[in-house]
C-alpha cells in the first residue's frame, strides 16, 4: 500500500482544485442593503455547546464565513468542514451524502489527542516532568544509547529517531517503536517519525497502568462530551496495542470539541482537562515549527510570514484541527473516508482508514492526486473573519 507518512510538504503546498458542495454558513445572516439596515444581531455570549449560530449573531460577516468553506472545498477530496467561534457553529459545509454525523478519520491528528494524555499524567503524578528519561518506563532502553531520551524529546519529534520505516505494515508496532534504532543525538534534530509518537503507547500504559483507549476515554473523551461507543479506536494488526500516531474516528463536530479544549487552555466548562501550561507548550513553537505533537504554522513552517498564528493537528490526506486560542476560533477539515464500523477497528492489509481513494493515492491509483486546497491562502481568509 501506498501510505507516505512523511506527508509534511503535502500539509505545507496546498493547490487549487474544483468547488465543493453542501450547506453552507451556520445561519442564515448576512448584511442588508443600503438603505435598509439589519436588525440588531442578538449578540451570542461564548459557550460550550457547539450548536449552530448565525456569524452576524456573534459580530461576524457571513460572507467570510462562507469564503472560508468555499476555498476549503475547492479540495474535491473533503468529506466535511466545521468552524467553530466562541464554542458556535458559524458554519458547516459536507460533501453529498454526508453529514455532521458522518464519521471521518484522523491518521496523524491522533497524535495530539494522546499526547495530551502526558500533560494528564503529569497532573495525576504518574510522570514527574517532561524531562523524565522515558526509561523508567521502556526498560528495554536501560543501558541503551536511548536511555537519557527524554518524554520532552519524544513530544517534540527529537528522541533521535529517523524518518518513519514502514511502521504501518508491523504487526507489533509498540515493540517496532520501542527497538527502532536511534540514528542521532536525541534533544537535537527534528525529525517527524511515526515510531516515536508510538512510543506514547507503552509509556502511557506503564506509567498510569491504563492502556492508551481506556485512559484517554476516561481523561479526556467522557469530559469533553464525545461517547466512545459512536467513535473508532484504531489498534494495530495484534488487535491489542492501541496506535498513538494515528487511527481514531470521529465525527467533525467531536473533532471540534478537542480543538475547543485547546483553544480553551485545557479547560472544559469550568473544568480543567489538561494543565493549561501544558496547552500553552504543545501549541507553542518547541523547534523551528513543532509543539509538543502540534505544528506551529509560522514563517518557518510557510517559508513566509502568515497574517495569523495558530497551531493545528494534522494528518495524511488533509485531516485538520486548526486552533486559535486568541479568537477562540477553531476549524475542522476531514476528507472523504472509506471504512464501515462494522469491519471493526484492528489494522490489517484489507481493513484499514481508507482516505486514499478520494485523494487518488492508492497504489492501484492512476493520474495525479487530488490537489489540496491552498493552506497560507486560509490563513488569509481566517484573518479577514476576524478583522
Amino acid at each position: 500500500m501506498k501510505f507516505n507518512f512523511l506527508f509534511i510538504l503535502s500539509i505545507v503546498v496546498g493547490m487549487s482544485g474544483c468547488g465543493g458542495g453542501g450547506s453552507g454558513s451556520g445561519g442564515g445572516g448576512g448584511s442588508g442593503s443600503a438603505n435598509v439596515p439589519d436588525p440588531p444581531a442578538r449578540q451570542l455570549d461564548p459557550t460550550w455547546t457547539l450548536q449552530a449560530a448565525d456569524p452576524a449573531e456573534l459580530n461576524l460577516n457571513t460572507s467570510d464565513v462562507d469564503a472560508i468553506l468555499n476555498h476549503i472545498f475547492t479540495d474535491q477530496a473533503v468529506q466535511s468542514a466545521v468552524l467553530v467561534r466562541n464554542g458556535w457553529v458559524i458554519g458547516q459545509r459536507f460533501s453529498p451524502g454526508v453529514d455532521i454525523s458522518t464519521l471521518g478519520t484522523s491518521w496523524s491528528v491522533a497524535k495530539s489527542f494522546y499526547a495530551a494524555l502526558i500533560g494528564v499524567a503529569l497532573e495525576e503524578g504518574w510522570l514527574t516532568d517532561l524531562d523524565q528519561p522515558a526509561s523508567e518506563f521502556l526498560s528495554e532502553w536501560v543501558g541503551t544509547d536511548k536511555e537519557a531520551v527524554t518524554i520532552r524529546d519524544i513530544l517534540e519529534m527529537r528522541a533521535g529517531y529517523g524518518a518513519d520505516s514502514g511502521i504501518y505494515y508491523e504487526t507489533d508496532q509498540s515493540t517496532f517503536a520501542i527497538d527502532f534504532p536511534k540514528t542521532r543525538q536525541q534533544g537535537t534534530t527534528f525529525e517527524y517519525s511515526d515510531p516515536t509518537s508510538q512510543l506514547l503507547e507503552p509509556i502511557i500504559l506503564r506509567s498510569t497502568g491504563m492502556d492508551a483507549h481506556a485512559y484517554l476515554t476516561e481523561k479526556i473523551l467522557l469530559p469533553i462530551g464525545i461517547d466512545p461507543n459512536l467513535i473508532g479506536m484504531w489498534l494495530d494488526r495484534t488487535g491489542t496495542n492501541p496506535l498513538t500516531y494515528m487511527g481514531l474516528d470521529m465525527t467533525p463536530l467531536d473533532m471540534a470539541r478537542f480543538g475547543l479544549l485547546y483553544a480553551r487552555n485545557g479547560e472544559w466548562d469550568g473544568n480543567q482537562i489538561v494543565p493549561g501550561s501544558y496547552v500553552q507548550a504543545s501549541l507553542a513553537a518547541q523547534t523551528d515549527f513543532y509543539g509538543l505533537h502540534w505544528w506551529v504554522l509560522n514563517s518557518a513552517f510557510f517559508a513566509q510570514e502568515p497574517p495569523i498564528l495558530i497551531s493545528a493537528a494534522l494528518g495524511l490526506n488533509g485531516q485538520q484541527i486548526y486552533v486559535w486560542p486568541a479568537e477562540d476560533l477553531v476549524l475542522v477539515v476531514q476528507t472523504q473516508y472509506e471504512h464501515s464500523a462494522n469491519q471493526g477497528y484492528v489494522l490489517s492489509d484489507s481493513n484499514f482508514p481508507n482516505t486514499c481513494t478520494a485523494r487518488n493515492a492508492c497504489p492501484n491509483s492512476t493520474g495525479a492526486e487530488v490537489a489540496s486546497y491552498n493552506q497560507f491562502a486560509l490563513m488569509s481568509l481566517l484573518a479577514e473573519l476576524v478583522d
